[in-house]
C-alpha cells in the first residue's frame, strides 16, 4: 500500500530530501498580494528514527522531526510563521503536520529551499515566475546511506500542490536550461490555477538530472 508522502520542503528541500528518508506532502495557497499559506505533512519511518537515535550512529543523518526543530527553522526566515504543529503515529511511521503563513513569495522560497539551489522566484514585466526542482542528486547524500535508499523509499511518495491567484502556465527546463516537454520523472497535472506534482521518492533519487518546473502567472 502506498504511503502518500508528505511534505515539506520545509527545512529546505535540499536539507530534508538529501539527508533523511521520508515522505513529503506540501500544499501551498498563494494569494494576490504574494502572501499565503502552506500546509505540510512530513512522514518518517519509526525504524529510521530508531536508527538515528541508537548509540554508535553518530554519523547518521540528523532528522528534524520535533516541534522545536520546525520552530527554529521558521524563526530564522523573515516573513513566514508557523501557525500550528501536531504529530502522531501512523502505522510504522511518525507523521508530523505543520501549517504556516507567509507574507511574500521570497519568504516562501527561502523556506522551501534555504540553500537557494532548488527554488526561486522572479517578477518580470508584472508577471511572476516561480521555479522549483524536485531532483535529488546522490552526490549530496552520504555514500553509505545511498545503498539503503531504494529499500527505505520503496513505498514513499512526494506530493506537491500549489494554487495560484490567477490562471497559470507551466514550462519545464533541463539541466542546461533547455526546454523539455515535461519533467522526466513523476506526474504533473495542471488546471486553470493549480499545479499538482506527484512522484515516488525512489524515482526522484534515480532521476540523475537537474530538471525544473517553472510556473508563471
Amino acid at each position: 500500500m502506498k504511503k502518500n508522502i508528505t511534505v515539506i520542503l520545509g527545512l529546505g528541500l535540499a536539507a530534508v530530501m538529501f539527508s533523511a528518508c521520508i515522505g513529503l506532502k506540501t500544499g501551498i495557497d498563494v494569494k494576490k498580494n504574494g502572501g499565503g499559506t502552506i500546509e505540510m505533512e512530513y512522514r518518517v519511518s519509526n525504524e529510521l528514527l530508531s536508527m538515528g537515535s541508537q548509540a554508535g550512529n553518530e554519523d547518521f543523518p540528523p532528522l528534524p522531526v520535533g516541534e522545536q526543530d520546525f520552530e527554529r527553522t521558521f524563526d530564522r526566515i523573515p516573513g513566514i510563521k508557523m501557525t500550528s504543529y501536531s504529530e502522531k503515529e501512523d502505522g510504522d511511521d511518525s507523521l508530523f503536520l505543520i501549517k504556516a503563513k507567509f507574507d511574500n513569495l521570497k519568504a516562501l522560497v527561502n523556506f522551501l529551499d534555504s540553500q537557494g539551489r532548488q527554488a526561486a522566484v522572479e517578477i518580470k514585466d508584472g508577471k511572476t515566475f516561480f521555479s522549483i526542482s524536485f531532483d535529488v542528486d546522490d552526490k549530496d547524500i552520504d555514500p553509505d546511506f545511498v545503498q539503503i535508499l531504494p529499500v527505505v523509499f520503496e513505498d514513499y511518495y512526494m506530493e506537491f500542490t500549489i494554487k495560484l491567484p490567477n490562471k497559470c502556465e507551466v514550462s519545464y527546463l533541463g539541466p542546461d536550461g533547455e526546454k523539455l516537454p515535461g519533467l522526466p520523472y513523476g506526474e504533473t497535472a495542471v488546471t486553470s490555477d493549480t499545479v499538482d506534482f506527484s512522484s515516488s521518492m525512489a524515482e526522484l533519487f534515480s532521476s540523475g538530472g537537474a530538471s525544473s518546473m517553472v510556473i508563471s502567472w
